[in-house]
């Protein structure tokens, strides 16, 4: 299955600025947002907005706008904006693979909400804390920080939120393979987003109901509802998540074995995946395709995109920026370290390459039987 079942929600509703630079660009428009904007609340705002945005374009850069949006709300001593500002480094951190030091600054965003009785903001903690568990296989104290998400936004009035949390719900369902259950949340979830005639909601949820009908084997109803999805994006110019739409598109003419139908569709979600530099993207078509050419018996264009698919993996393995780092003992021998450097890079690459091997000798092996 290649479905993207996303287990992250819609944090803060923040749409505003698309800006993606270099990181000294980055220090050189946050000076400008120090320098224009008249209080530290709208610094906060701002920061956050444009660190939010860049999480899924340039998480080095976006690292950046999350400390100088801390700095600037530690300066507000407000306990509200001090909150945000920790959730959105939560944020990025979760998206980095960083789950404890994660979980310790949404813990800590959960507090000040409490402390200042928050309720909304309360509850977009929880959805995060969860988030993190989900990671974590950790479903069950996911599932319950969810449904207390639930009653708040549920209680508050704010639709767009309960159903994002019905969404949530259902995908633990969906991973436990409870598949008819989760259905029903996303369905419930899916008659809100009509209510609000809300395109990303119904977008995202008809994905989740498609990746039902298709783990029910009811492929026709699955591509249903992934073209309805792919619609959506469409008039919404989300190119991304268009790409993600081809994908799971692609995995139903997969399961149907009609690989060319397969491949078409992900000939467009590469073109758009490179377009706009989606590396979730790429990565996904290049697994999906090397899997392809295994089914296919077509072993050496497996082993190209099994390649593509681990140098893409390991170019995107950056520091965090502002982490400190262990200061190198002066007496080390530089020239060992870049050596040992060069063999792990290297090890790295003959076991991407021995695992293609290994799954075209166990078919060779299951043919010879």
């Amino acid at each position: 299955m290649y479905l993207h079942l996303k287990t992250s929600i819609f944090l803060l509703l923040l749409t505003l600025v698309s800006y993606a630079g270099t990181p000294e660009q980055a220090d050189s428009l946050i000076e400008n947002y120090y320098a224009s904007l008249p209080d530290d609340t709208g610094k906060v705002n701002m920061l956050y907005t444009t660190g939010y945005d860049l999480r899924t374009k340039d998480i080095e850069v976006a690292f950046k706008y999350a400390n100088a949006c801390l700095n600037s709300a530690i300066t507000t001593k407000s306990d509200k904006h001090i909150a945000k500002a920790k959730n959105l480094l939560g944020i990025l951190y979760f998206r980095t693979g960083k789950l404890n030091k994660a979980l310790d600054l949404h813990r800590e965003a959960l507090a000040l909400r409490e402390k200042i009785n928050d309720r909304e903001g309360i509850a977009f903690s929880k959805v995060n804390i969860a988030n993190i568990y989900v990671d974590q296989k950790l479903e069950e104290k996911a599932k319950t920080l969810y449904l207390e998400a639930l009653q708040i936004f549920s209680t508050i009035g704010n639709k767009k939120l309960t159903a994002n949390t019905l969404n949530n719900i259902g995908i633990i369902l969906f991973g436990n393979k409870e598949f008819e259950n989760a259905g029903n949340y996303f369905k419930q979830a899916l008659k809100t987003g009509e209510e609000l005639n809300d395109y990303e909601l119904k977008a995202f949820t008809y994905n989740n109901l498609g990746a039902v009908y298709e783990n029910l084997e009811n492929f026709t109803e699955a591509r249903i509802c992934f073209e309805e999805a792919l619609e959506l994006r469409e008039l919404m110019g989300n190119e991304s998540e268009q790409a993600d739409t081809y994908i799971n598109i692609a995995s139903t003419y997969f399961e149907q074995k009609e690989f060319s139908k397969a491949k078409s569709l992900l000939t467009k979600a590469l073109v758009l995946s490179t377009s706009n530099d989606y590396s979730e993207g790429k990565l996904s078509v290049y697994n999906f395709l090397k899997d392809i050419y295994i089914s296919e018996n077509k072993y050496d264009s497996a082993l190209i995109y099994q390649t593509k698919y681990y140098e893409l993996k390991e170019s995107l393995l950056v520091v965090e920026p502002e982490e400190k780092t262990i200061e190198p003992n002066p007496t080390t021998d530089t020239n060992a370290v870049a050596e040992l450097k060069k063999e792990n890079h290297i090890l790295k690459y003959i076991v991407g390459v021995l695992s293609v091997f290994l799954v075209i000798l166990g078919i060779a092996i299951k043919r010879l039987k």
